[in-house]
């Protein structure tokens, strides 16, 4: 490319914009001092995503060789807005970076199991069937970049993001009018800076119910998976429960998947089948009951013969050439007013029995035009949470999706599809979680164990390795049945511990789970986070797909592959303590070889940390009297002269600041709190062993002397 002739200059704080001349390839270079810091090299334009090519740009903005108009402002300090309006369909732009800079984003699917998306090019739809994982389908139009800085997409309609070229990220989307945002972080290597300006101008997660993080359990065969007594669906749910209650493993809640209705399908005449649902109202009331939220498959889909199809087909709802002889189950187009009302008020039959979510599937299989996906599936989801929320009110509900778009974000939480059951599956399903977070989907879960299986699909070390990493995950699902339950043959009673150990763990967790879900509303940086968002400093973690900062304190590093074993890396800055012995101290910039049994997971707390725990949502607790509790653990070391956390207060629907102070030169340690809604105790490790202390309901201090730090 020539070089750049500069006729514009505007001061951006510390940041210049420079604009390509005229008669030259339009193009927008911002710069720190004399150095480079974006290069968006050209604005592209054509009559076909294949045909764009660079715009010139007269003085005025105009395009001078296709036509149209470009413009661009500040919204903020580090936010800038480009417009381009062009007379050719198809408008993108094209960024340039150093050939040894990495990107990320746009899509949950880990192509060639990395989390970044090198030699990808694809869509912004949905995936399909893939390795490792199929239908792993959230996705966003934004991408960023260690060039260090990120860039957003604001539109719905299709496109497609190229990056096969090494330095160079392209898009081109299928409109003539697009809107697009330049990010630039708060200070260098703030790559969480970029995704909280990201998310404030897409959309931010809806905190969800207490009931929503799991451990949730369903099956995909309830209607025919009997044991002992059972003879229907019903009565199916029931024997779960019973073996949760008797072996006392938490659970939060359940959904039916399909099939549970009459009909096609199963789905469309907006009921349960009463042959294996013979009382579905007081079915739903006594699982609530029990302690136990339910949802219901749904997806728009008309399945031929339905209500849902025929009153399609009456009101001319389908798209054109898609009907029920030809597509299993066409999409209506919710585009259409008429359309949409009709379903948002037909789903009411389920609110009214009881429901309190959706599990939402589908909106990438062939039912509608693939340029309408985006569209139709943000309708979809918008009209799942209207009616929700007409009954049970914001945030008193759970749904989730395995199809959806950032603007999506606010209505529906992801799952990631149909993992294989087996280790690759359950590597793909780590680092699709990774990136679900980098682009902003904090509520993230899997099935654990994998839904794609085999006769003997999954094997106790893989559902046990699994188990672990749901654990450690923003939501614990885990799907039973078709002779793939842990109390029943061929499991053994090893696996039922690791389950009750590992769910136990998660609803002890929660406090902490659910502080860093409240802080994803209202930043958009997710709990489920890439290494680097961490340790921007240290280079040698922006590739690592197998291992995840659990908010700013854990560092969790799933075993992915049979046999027990694996290496973990600890990022550079900060020691780490082994969770669970807390005894093993690790530097960081080293590396561990770690064999661990069935029962354990590589888990370490960062030096400095406070981890909220306890026992905060009865769920399933009826063994014994459940009551309330916090146990806030802290972790002192005199190398983190200060840390903060920030423990949501549901009562209050605020944070609560913990603050611990570590004085090294008087070997004291002061932690501070505010009014945390619960009764609590905090427990501060040592070598000297555990301190434990009372907390005052209404805040205060403690003071600890003479106290030896785990970490030196």
């Amino acid at each position: 490319m020539d070089q750049i002739l500069i006729f514009l200059i505007v001061a951006l704080g510390l940041f210049h914009i420079v604009v390509a001349a005229p008669e030259r390839p339009f193009s927008i270079v911002i710069k720190n001092g004399n150095g480079l810091v974006v290069n968006n090299s050209a604005v592209l334009t054509g009559s076909s995503n294949i045909s764009a090519e660079p715009v010139i740009a007269s003085p005025s903005g105009s395009i001078v060789n296709h036509g149209g108009q470009i413009t661009y402002h500040r919204l903020k300090p580090n936010v800038i807005q480009v417009q381009v309006a062009a007379k050719l369909p198809n408008v993108g732009a094209r960024f340039t970076v150093s050939s040894d800079d990495l990107f990320y984003g746009v899509w949950e699917y880990p192509f060639f199991d990395q989390i970044t998306n090198t030699n990808v090019m694809f869509e912004i739809k949905g995936v399909g069937n893939a390795d490792g994982v199929n239908w792993s389908n959230a996705r966003a139009p934004f991408f960023l970049t260690t060039a260090g800085y990120g860039v957003y997409v604001d539109t719905l309609q299709m496109g497609s993001f190229d990056f096969k070229r090494p330095g160079e990220a392209q898009f081109i989307f299928y409109t003539n009018s697009l809107v697009y945002y330049i990010i630039l972080p708060s200070s260098p290597g703030d790559y969480k800076s970029i995704i909280q300006e990201y998310t404030a101008l897409s959309s931010r997660i809806e905190m969800p119910p207490d009931s929503a993080y799991g451990p949730t359990f369903w099956s995909d065969d309830f209607e025919e998976d009997f044991h002992g007594s059972v003879s229907n669906a019903q009565e199916n749910y029931y024997d779960v429960i019973n073996h949760l209650y008797y072996n006392e493993i938490r659970a939060t809640a359940m959904f039916a998947d399909r099939p549970y209705g009459t009909g096609n399908m199963s789905f469309g005449n907006f009921d349960f089948d009463p042959v294996f649902y013979p009382t579905p109202a007081q079915f739903i009331a006594n699982l609530s009951a029990y302690g136990f939220d339910l949802q219901v498959w749904v997806a728009n889909r008309a399945f031929l013969d339905t209500e849902l199809y025929n009153e399609s087909v009456a009101g001319d709802w389908l798209f054109p050439g898609y009907t029920g002889e030809n597509f299993l189950g066409p999409a209506l187009n919710l585009s259409i007013p008429a359309a949409y009302s009709y379903f948002k008020n037909r789903l009411s039959a389920f609110t009214d029995l009881g429901v309190k979510g959706y599990k939402i599937d589908r909106g990438e299989e062939g039912e509608m035009p693939v340029d309408e996906q985006n569209i139709q599936m943000t309708l979809f989801e918008q009209l799942c949470y209207e009616n929700m929320v007409s009954k049970w009110g914001e945030s008193n509900f759970y749904t989730f999706a395995r199809s959806a778009v950032d603007r999506s974000r606010s209505r529906t939480a992801i799952w990631n599809g149909d993992s294989h059951s087996n280790f690759s599956g359950l590597a793909y399903s780590v680092a699709s979680g990774i990136r679900s977070g980098l682009i902003g989907f904090s509520q993230w879960g899997v099935d654990c164990g994998g839904y794609v299986r085999g006769v003997n699909d999954p094997t106790e070390e893989l559902w046990a390795r699994w188990m672990h990493f749901s654990t450690f995950s923003p939501a614990y699902e885990i799907m039973v049945g078709t002779n793939h339950t842990p109390w029943y043959p061929p499991y053994t009673d090893r696996l039922v511990s690791i389950l009750k150990q590992s769910a136990n763990l998660h609803t002890a967790l929660l406090p902490y789970i659910r502080s860093y879900t409240y802080q994803a509303t209202q930043t958009g940086i997710p709990l489920m986070r890439a290494l680097f968002l961490e340790h921007p400093q240290d280079p040698k973690v922006y590739t690592i797909t197998d291992s995840y900062a659990f908010g700013e304190e854990f560092l969790v590093a799933p075993i992915v592959n049979e046999g027990g074993s694996r290496e973990v890396y600890f990022p550079s800055g900060y020691s780490y303590l082994e969770y669970f012995n807390k005894t093993d101290v690790y530097q960081g910039g080293t590396t561990h070889s770690a064999f661990l049994e069935w029962e354990y997971v590589p888990v370490y707390v960062r030096e400095g940390a406070i981890i909220p725990t306890g026992d905060i949502y009865e769920g399933n607790f009826k063994w014994s009297k459940w009551e309330p509790y916090l146990e806030i653990q802290a972790f002192p070391s005199y190398n983190v002269p200060e840390s903060q956390f920030e423990y949501y207060n549901a009562a209050k629907n605020a944070a609560v600041k913990i603050t611990m102070v570590a004085n090294a030169k008087q070997q004291s340690l002061v932690i501070t709190y505010g009014k945390l809604g619960t009764p609590a105790t905090m427990i501060v490790y040592g070598k000297n062993g555990e301190v434990n202390a009372k907390l005052n309901a209404q805040g205060g201090s403690v003071t600890l002397r003479n106290f030896h730090s785990l970490f030196g």
